[in-house]
């Protein structure tokens, strides 16, 4: 009787008071879990010794592999079952940066390091013409002093497709024998020893004057450093694998007419050069080393005339030999 009382008490029946209720109810429950959760004791984590021990171990074996990766990474990659492969050292001397050190530190690759003025007008050759025989020239000293074909084979022949017809009938067996003291005079002659990856480098100049009728003389004023490949046993410096070589040389450009075409174009004139710090054994029969290659003769400092005015091709020749 009483349970029907209750559900029929207005208060029931009034739908806000029953959602205040409701809500009161939720409120009241999470206030009492709170209450709970506070005075639930809390546990500590205590490390044992044993922990401490295993700890340790695990830091140190961490410490451990990453010293090893950082000596395997300085010491160069290896390959299962080969020993790691060290950097080669040698002795002052940079094989991938030949030049440092040197007269030709700062010169510029091949002929890049020629300076080439504008074409201009000189005697009876028009500027369009002093252009196109500064370019002549230009390929001449390419092939005799860069030319793949000189250098590695003593082939004249890049040369020689470059000369008038009549020069090439009388350079031909010259440039086509094998190595001599005339041939040097025209290109550069590279033995056993082989040069290295890096490139020549090269500074100089070229200009142009007037020659007899019809004729323009260009002269070319040049310097060459080449690098030579060499074992650790064998280079102490740069000075032991870079030999220069410098040339003041005369080109002949001929006009058809008043010359026959067969005259007509690129001769050779009269010229001069200067080696250094290079093999003299080797020099002697028309042939470019590096000075390492004289096995029987050490050179010990500085070679004779060795200065700065040696590789300035704004400067004279020197006049010493510097294999005395």
């Amino acid at each position: 009787m009483e349970d029907r009382q209750l559900e029929t008490h207005p208060d029931l029946l009034d739908p806000e008071w029953r959602k205040r209720a409701e809500r009161d109810a939720r409120l009241g429950a999470k206030q009492d879990l709170k209450r709970r959760r506070k005075q639930r004791p809390r546990r500590r984590f205590r490390m044992s010794r044993w922990h401490v021990v295993v700890l340790f171990l695990v830091m140190t074996a961490a410490v451990l592999a990453a010293a090893v990766v950082v000596v395997n990474q300085m010491r160069g990659s290896s390959s299962a079952g080969q020993p790691p492969r060290v950097a080669p050292v040698l002795s002052g001397v940079d094989l991938a940066r030949p030049f440092d050190r040197t007269p030709a530190a700062n010169w510029r690759e091949g002929v890049a390091g020629i300076t080439v003025p504008p074409g201009q007008a000189v005697g009876g050759f028009t500027a369009q013409e002093v252009d196109a025989a500064y370019q002549t020239v230009t390929k001449a000293i390419a092939a005799a002093r860069l030319g793949s074909r000189a250098l590695q084979d003593h082939d004249g022949s890049e040369l020689l497709a470059l000369l008038a017809p009549n020069e090439r009938t009388r350079l031909e067996q010259t440039l086509t024998s094998g190595p001599t003291l005339e041939k040097d005079r025209y290109f550069t002659l590279i033995g056993a020893k082989g040069l290295s990856q890096v490139p020549p480098r090269m500074t100089g100049s070229l200009t142009a004057k007037p020659g007899g009728k019809g004729e323009l003389i260009v002269h070319a004023s040049y310097a060459v450093a080449y690098a030579f490949d060499a074992r650790p046993d064998e280079a102490r410096s740069p000075m032991d694998i870079v030999p220069f070589v410098r040339e003041e040389q005369d080109y002949v450009i001929r006009k058809a007419p008043p010359f026959a075409k067969a005259d007509a174009g690129l001769s050779i004139g009269e010229g001069s050069g200067y080696n250094s710090r290079m093999a003299c054994d080797a020099i002697k029969t028309g042939i470019l080393a590096p000075q390492y290659a004289d096995k029987d003769r050490p050179v010990v400092g500085v070679p004779v005339g060795d200065d700065a005015a040696a590789y300035d091709p704004t400067k004279p020749l020197p006049s010493l030999d510097t294999c005395g």
